[in-house]
């Protein structure tokens, strides 16, 4: 009985190791669908950058011909095809191929395709329209898994709420930040609403986003670089005559980072630290001299 226990321990063990490695996985994939969603059609990007799951599906999309790889020397590179950078938003006429939005007489067309799709009996699952309100709540009229798992990226899916062709997201400080750690910016969360906001919204020349949700995103973004943290080294001065001497070397090769002149305490940026310390050295060293000089001057 004790081994039969242990065994099933151990099965449920590797299930959940299993069922974390497969959450892991796609996420590095939607990652990377992300960003392949902002490439440019005929440019390269190099592939070293990119994780075991991202490449190989990566090669899974060349074998169907959706990325062309490539190799100098020994780094590799792909150019996504039209095809590729448009895989998310499949089926929508209104991107151009630099992945830019056309002019604004197309909007009306995709406004009609939209509606088709979305009153069909089985609605299609490649059309996408997101609609983002000033209360933060998302709103997106999508039957696919694709771009709701996209959604889900930033946006707070603990109490959404889906009805047969929209879902209903709301975007936070916690589901932003949660973006952030996975490496995705404020320009590329601003970018993919704009993208995929609802044709209805892109007649004019205002953003089809709230300004107040563009601050806030912004600004959640900007939390991350409130404070910045830099290297010193810490340098105590032996009296108040080489603290000034030193403080005055370091300010005008910009290498002082803070000062204490009651303490003769000097913060040393520590690129600048080599230098600075050979002046001290230098400068205790003539110091010394001088005042050797003096005291045989007033012996003789």
């Amino acid at each position: 009985m004790a081994a039969s226990g242990k065994g099933n321990n151990g099965s449920d063990e590797s299930a959940k190791a299993r069922s974390a490695r497969g959450e892991e996985l796609r996420v590095e994939v939607l990652l990377f669908l992300v960003c392949l969603s902002y490439c440019q059609v005929g440019a390269a990007y190099p592939a070293s950058s990119l994780g075991r799951a991202e490449s190989k599906f990566m090669r899974d999309l060349s074998n169907f011909g959706l990325i062309y790889r490539f190799k100098i020397g020994k780094t590799k590179f792909f150019y996504p095809t039209r095809v590729a950078v448009g895989l998310v938003v499949a089926g929508l006429e209104d991107f151009d191929e630099s992945n830019q939005l056309l002019g604004r007489n197309q909007s009306s067309a995709a406004t009609s395709a939209l509606e088709v799709s979305l009153i069909a009996p089985v609605p299609s699952d490649v059309h996408i329209a997101i609609i983002v309100q000033t209360n933060f709540q998302v709103c997106a009229y999508t039957t696919s898994s694709l771009h709701l798992s996209m959604l889900g990226l930033f946006c707070d899916v603990s109490n959404f709420r889906r009805l047969p062709n929209v879902i209903f997201y709301r975007i936070t400080r916690d589901s932003v930040k949660a973006a952030f750690m996975l490496g995705i910016g404020s320009a590329q969360i601003l970018r993919f609403l704009r993208m995929h906001a609802h044709p209805r919204l892109m007649s004019g020349d205002r953003s089809p986003l709230p300004p107040n949700v563009e601050d806030q995103i912004l600004l959640w973004d900007q939390e991350r670089t409130r404070v910045q943290f830099e290297e010193v080294y810490k340098y105590q001065c032996k009296n108040n005559a080489e603290f000034h001497a030193v403080r005055t070397y370091a300010q005008n090769g910009g290498w002082l980072g803070w000062s204490d002149e009651s303490k003769n305490i000097l913060l040393i940026k520590f690129d600048g630290a080599e230098v600075v310390l050979a002046y001290a050295e230098r400068w205790k060293a003539s110091s010394s001299s001088a005042g050797k000089n003096i005291k045989r001057r007033r012996r003789q």
